[in-house]
């Protein structure tokens, strides 16, 4: 496969797209395009790619750069699962209408030391075993950036639900469980609800089959206290999500969640679904469709708001379709937020 970089492999079929759709000259500010967009087909993320599998990435929104960590085999040639940092660049130029997608800092330079600390954090947890579902909350203050990694790893044998800060301290905190998510069965994939107030996760502790569970939390406290403690609600499985099916890797960015499932009625193997928050509940989950899901596996959805388009978010995913560098790959799709 020709491994030409993002930036140039991305162009022709997102370029079309933009200019279909954002070509709207805006006086105000003297830029040829008022607003940027994002592709409705998956696009392959080339740059963050290789021949091993690649998936369970994490990005939480910080405007253009995004810090991406996300798990792979390659390091162990196809071996156990770690997880690893690469910084996310979206560029969309609203002279020429190009939206660029690279793992490089270029214009972000600045941010290069406040962001390479993770990698500290990274071969903190790297054990034997298999680390996955990252999921990285940002905090800033004053002082600069806090970095809080949950993550789930099979080193005692069943999947469990660690955490690792560097959060008022030098350096990164020794891994400690989530003890409140954790069960004697595997508990992956923790995600933040909106404002911190939930913590949603998936688990088989019911049976053969991975459910989505959700726990109510303290949000007066800070993310180190609220990991650490008891909270007085117990988890609980949520039937409006859950099916007799596997229903795994939920991902929360507002009202929105994303998830991958294999329940009856897909496109084949694991799809991606989605559901809204309303009403004080979360709604019926409704499959992406064939435009992004395929008859092969989709797994591992997450949103980030990528600060390209003011009515979509970049969803990234893990796909095996034909085409790829080999095995699992990365890709992106703008979707409605």
């Amino acid at each position: 496969m020709n491994r030409q970089r993002s930036t140039i492999k991305i162009l022709a079929p997102i370029l079309s797209l933009l200019i279909g759709s954002s070509c709207i000259f805006d006086d105000s500010s003297g830029y040829r395009y008022d607003r940027g967009s994002l592709p409705k087909t998956p696009v392959n993320l080339s740059d963050f790619n290789s021949e091993y599998d690649d998936y369970n990435s994490t990005a939480p929104s910080l405007g253009e750069l995004i810090p991406l960590c996300f798990s792979t085999n390659r390091n162990s040639r196809g071996g156990e699962f770690d997880i690893i940092y690469m910084p996310l660049n979206v560029n969309f130029n609203r002279d020429s209408g190009i939206l660029k997608v690279t793992n490089r800092y270029t214009n972000w330079e600045v941010f290069r030391d406040d962001y390479e600390v993770i990698k500290a954090g990274l071969d903190r947890i790297k054990t034997p075993g298999n680390e996955f579902g990252p999921n990285l909350v940002v905090e800033y203050d004053i002082e600069g950036y806090d970095f809080t990694l949950l993550y789930s790893t099979d080193i005692t044998g069943n999947a469990e639900i660690n955490f690792v800060t560097n959060k008022m301290r030098d350096g990164f905190s020794e891994p400690e469980p989530v003890g409140f998510l954790n069960s004697e069965f595997d508990d992956m994939y923790p995600t933040l609800g909106s404002g911190n107030s939930v913590i949603y996760f998936c688990s088989n502790r019911k049976g053969a089959h991975f459910d989505i569970y959700s726990v109510p939390v303290d949000t007066g406290t800070d993310i180190e206290s609220l990991l650490t403690g008891s909270p007085t609600n117990r988890v609980s499985r949520d039937s409006i999500l859950s099916s007799n099916s596997d229903d795994t890797c939920p991902f929360v960015l507002g009202e929105k969640m994303v998830f991958a499932s294999n329940r009856p009625g897909g496109y084949g193997g694991y799809d991606l679904y989605y559901s809204n928050f309303e009403n004080g509940r979360w709604g019926d989950p409704v499959n992406f469709g064939e435009t992004i899901n395929s008859e092969m596996d989709e797994y591992r959805p997450i949103l980030v708001d990528e600060g390209v388009s003011p009515d979509q978010a970049m969803m990234l995913f893990s796909s095996d379709r034909p085409g790829g560098a080999g095995g699992f790959d990365l890709y992106f799709v703008g979707v409605e937020y």
